[in-house]
């Protein structure tokens, strides 16, 4: 049997207090929330999880240190990924700092450090380029959060990556009362065709309208596991924000439960199989 290996989590320290943009909640950090990796370790415990993946929270902005250095201090469990600026000066030269210091995979997200949603295009725009020269250079597993439509530009990135591993978090973050064609969606879907693009069973507390448990993202589920395949989809829990929700354990055994339609073989990819073989492979 494959591993339990939760592919998307934040963790952070007290040094992040007061950092926080507002209260704790779907979409939102707290200074009061508490996310050491100590504390975390317990939760994996408690549910059984074997591996992780931390994902740099906003807290500490492009600084990934206390995320990178708690991966360090336990190769055997964790991974990390962590964020720069991709329009920034130096991001290629930030991104082999990281990499030098233990970091497997970057965020692409659409914010920008001081500002609030990017507007426009903006993934995979050209003054980005020698970015992903150094993603490819230097084998970057790269996660890609809010890019709504504009994933479609995938297509062209890696078109000039062909290597480049890519993650779409959180499903591309669908509406579930916009159904399985709405643009967003379809985006992701038509990105199965790429063989290096996967995606996060995740963040369902974000996006879903439904509480826990989240019956209305099942039909997203079963269509990205359709397109995908198992072996390109991952579970995520998105801790410490789903400890405001359902809390970390109904988060483990969510897909379990109530994704009937997947086989025990497809289970065990989604649960733990294939964030094993991309990220600690």
């Amino acid at each position: 049997m494959a591993p339990i290996v939760d592919s998307h989590l934040h963790v952070w320290d007290e040094t992040a207090a007061g950092k926080a943009p507002g209260p704790m909640g779907p979409g939102n950090y707290s200074a009061q929330a508490q996310a050491p990796v100590e504390l975390f370790m317990d939760y994996m415990d408690e549910a059984g999880v074997d591996k992780a993946v931390f994902v740099q929270p906003w807290l500490y902005h492009w600084d990934n240190s206390y995320m990178i250095e708690s991966a360090r201090r336990y190769p055997d469990r964790f991974r990390a990924v962590c964020v720069i600026d991709p329009r920034g000066p130096g991001a290629a030269a930030a991104l082999k700092k990281w990499r030098a210091q233990g970091a497997t995979g970057i965020r692409l997200r659409a914010y920008r450090e001081g500002e609030g949603p990017t507007t426009g295009p903006w993934l995979g725009i050209e003054e980005t380029m020698p970015l992903w020269e150094a993603i490819a250079e230097t084998d970057t597993i790269v996660c890609v959060l809010w890019a709504g439509k504009d994933l479609a530009r995938l297509h062209g990135v890696l078109r000039r990556f062909p290597s480049v591993r890519v993650v779409v978090d959180h499903l591309n973050n669908p509406v579930p009362k916009g159904g399985l064609h709405q643009p967003v969606f379809k985006a992701l879907l038509e990105l199965a065709s790429l063989p290096t693009v996967s995606v996060k069973l995740s963040g369902f507390h974000h996006w879903c309208e439904q509480r826990y448990p989240y019956r209305d993202g099942m039909p997203f589920v079963e269509a990205a596991v359709k397109a995908f395949g198992a072996d390109r989809c991952m579970w995520g829990s998105d801790f410490p924000h789903v400890l405001a929700g359902c809390g970390y354990v109904r988060n483990r055994n969510l897909l379990p439960r109530e994704a009937k339609f997947l086989s025990t073989g497809q289970l065990d990819a989604i649960m733990g199989g294939t964030a094993e073989r991309l990220w600690f492979g």
